[in-house]
């Protein structure tokens, strides 16, 4: 162990370790880059063995950092050692590369303490120490007189130095805006990296979920995980069940427009939607550009239609409806089960029965096979039995054609004609009729659009005109579906109208194009005819070749399609009409001119054809 007792000032001394002679001068050496390598040998074997001299060095080299850096000039070796010394020892070795320590500018070293053989060790370092006092001081009283000199006033003041002055204060005030310049840059173009990141996150967070699908086609294909996030989505065809975060069930029927604003949020642009709400999204509320619907608890659909038009039917539970843009002093609308809200164009609303209203909304997933696909196909048997043409209506469902009035199966009516009759319950048609020119052209349009070639008929309708082409054979009450080209008509894949004559219908196209804006009515088309299967029948009591109908197919009043078709032999024909944007009514009709048993007249797979509104006038229509 080495020893503790430390002398306060000087070399520490041992008798049993001594501290050689040249112990310092060799740590100088070390330090200014003079030592010899036999020097420095000696010097490494004492710090490494010597504690005395370990100690030593270390207090050393601190006041020599400290002496460096107040004073900037430190004693040479050669100072350290007796002027009478060999000339030998002085010489630096060859072997020895010169680092000299810098000196202070300006600054001699001519007071250096020097020190011979004969000069005690003791000695030594008190002439050490009070040549760095000395230095120290020197050093210091440089320093304050420069300070004064600094803090003492200019004898004058003259127009150069003005200048100069402000060129320097411009100068530091230019530096210091570049910084602050920089700094703000900086601070911006991070605070720009954080919004970016945070409207990134934001942006694509998954907000639900595509659950099920039928024959469903987007605009923009759906993620493969079916995650929604945030952002206008088309659904351009078919049909959509999607779930949000919070629970509320969704089934999108094509063509809509949505966009997912939270997790319990929504914004329908237009389309149809039906809506199944559970405890856990309570609240839950879509907005549409016209109206707002607030959700508690329930069951209801809703459809955001062109200019405004606006349809929402609660099937259970009850809502708070209102209308944008009608001010905090009104309140919402509070609706509750088989309640229905209509708003016109014009602004004004009604509220009514759920079944008074045609049945527009799909509440369950529909299947894949049927002829009507949402947003490329409606089925005008399904518009007849009050649906909206997406096999929502009722199997079997009629209207009378000489009072307007809805039957719920098909019936036997021998009624006269009574004029044009609007369907007010129904929006996508505007009317019936019984075609006859006894009296004159006959009326096919809500605006008084005449038959002009309407030929003259008993003027007498004999059945409904029903979803469905059902027809009784005598007074049996047997009822048979109707069936062409061999087909048989008996199913919503393969729906059918079955109107025998004399009768007419008037679809509105308008009203329909209202309710989808994003698609556009291109084509019609269905097939005629007498049902084969009449023959059968007719021979117990008539003759079969005496049964023939007219069909007809109107477009705003003016035929496009008009043909006599009978059943021996069978007979039927396939239409496909043109529809033009401007088309307003789509009239159908079949006549007799007189008997009637057995005219078993059908219009099989009646369809609008759609295709997508941005792609109307291009040439491209639905595949």
């Amino acid at each position: 162990m080495c020893s503790q007792d430390h002398q306060p000032r000087g070399i520490r001394m041992s008798q049993g370790n001594p501290i050689p002679s040249n112990f310092a001068e060799w740590i100088v050496r070390s330090l200014d880059g003079t030592i010899s390598p036999e020097q420095f040998a000696v010097l490494d074997h004492e710090i490494t063995t010597n504690c005395e001299a370990r100690a030593y060095y270390v207090e050393f080299i601190t006041t020599y950092v400290g002496l460096m850096d107040l004073v900037g000039s430190l004693p040479k070796a050669e100072t350290l050692m007796g002027a009478n010394e060999p000339q030998t020892r002085r010489e630096t070795s060859s072997r020895i590369v010169e680092c000299p320590a810098p000196k202070a500018q300006g600054r001699e070293n001519t007071d250096a303490p020097r020190v011979g053989p004969e000069t005690s060790e003791e000695e030594r370092i008190r002439r050490i120490e009070r040549y760095a006092s000395r230095q120290l001081a020197a050093f210091l009283a440089e320093e304050q007189r420069a300070q004064l000199q600094s803090q003492t006033p200019a004898a004058r003041w003259d127009l150069w130095s003005g200048i100069c002055e402000a060129t320097q204060a411009a100068q530091r005030f230019a530096a210091v805006g570049a910084r602050l310049v920089k700094t703000a840059t900086i601070c911006l173009f991070a605070l720009g990296i954080l919004a970016a990141l945070g409207f990134y996150i934001y942006a694509n967070r998954t907000l639900g979920i595509l659950v099920d699908s039928a024959n469903a086609k987007w605009e923009v294909p759906i993620d493969q995980t079916g995650k929604l996030r945030t952002g206008l989505m088309t659904l351009e065809e078919g049909y959509a069940r999607i779930k949000l975060k919070k629970g509320a069930e969704v089934i999108l029927q094509a063509p809509s427009t949505f966009n997912l604003r939270s997790a319990n949020r929504m914004f329908l642009e237009s389309g149809w939607i039906t809506a199944k709400v559970p405890p856990s999204a309570t609240g839950f509320a879509v907005k549409t550009p016209d109206a707002g619907i607030v959700d508690f608890g329930t069951e209801f659909g809703l459809l955001a239609g062109n200019a405004g038009n606006t349809e929402v039917h609660v099937f259970d539970g009850r809502i708070d409806f209102e209308r944008a843009g009608a001010g905090s002093a009104v309140q919402p609308q509070r609706l509750v089960k088989n309640e229905a809200m209509t708003v016109a164009a014009n602004g004004q609303t009604r509220r009514v029965p759920v079944q008074q209203r045609p049945h527009l909304f799909a509440r369950t997933m529909p299947a894949r096979d049927g002829l009507a696909i949402p947003g490329k196909r409606l089925s005008l048997a399904d518009i007849v039995g009050a649906g909206n043409g997406l096999d929502t209506g009722v199997w079997g469902q009629g209207i009378d054609a000489s009072t307007g009035q809805i039957a719920s199966r098909r019936t036997i009516l021998r009624k006269n004609d009574n004029g044009f009759m609007p369907v007010p319950s129904l929006p996508f048609i505007d009317g019936v009729f019984v075609p006859d020119s006894n009296d004159g052209s006959a009326i096919v349009t809500s605006t008084g659009i005449r038959f002009e070639q309407c030929p003259k008929t008993s003027g007498t309708s004999y059945e409904s005109i029903v979803n469905g082409a059902t027809f009784q054979a005598g007074s049996s009450g047997e009822v048979h579906y109707g069936q062409l080209a061999g087909r048989i008509y008996d199913t919503r894949a393969n729906p059918s109208i079955g109107m025998h004559p004399n009768a007419g219908i008037t679809f509105d196209l308008d009203a329909i194009r209202n309710a989808m804006p994003e698609a556009a009515i291109s084509r019609f088309h269905t097939r005629c005819g007498v049902s084969e299967n009449v023959v059968s029948f007719a021979e117990r009591d008539a003759d079969p070749n005496t049964i023939e109908v007219t069909f007809w197919v109107l477009v705003d009043g003016r035929p496009r399609f008009s043909r006599t078709l009978g059943v021996v032999p069978a007979q039927s024909e396939q239409i496909d009409v043109s529809i033009g944007p401007r088309d307003r009514f789509l009239t159908l009709a079949t006549t007799n001119p007189g008997a009637y048993r057995y005219c078993w007249a059908m219009f099989a797979e009646p369809a609008l054809e759609l295709m997508r509104e941005k792609d109307a006038g291009t040439g491209r229509e639905a595949q």
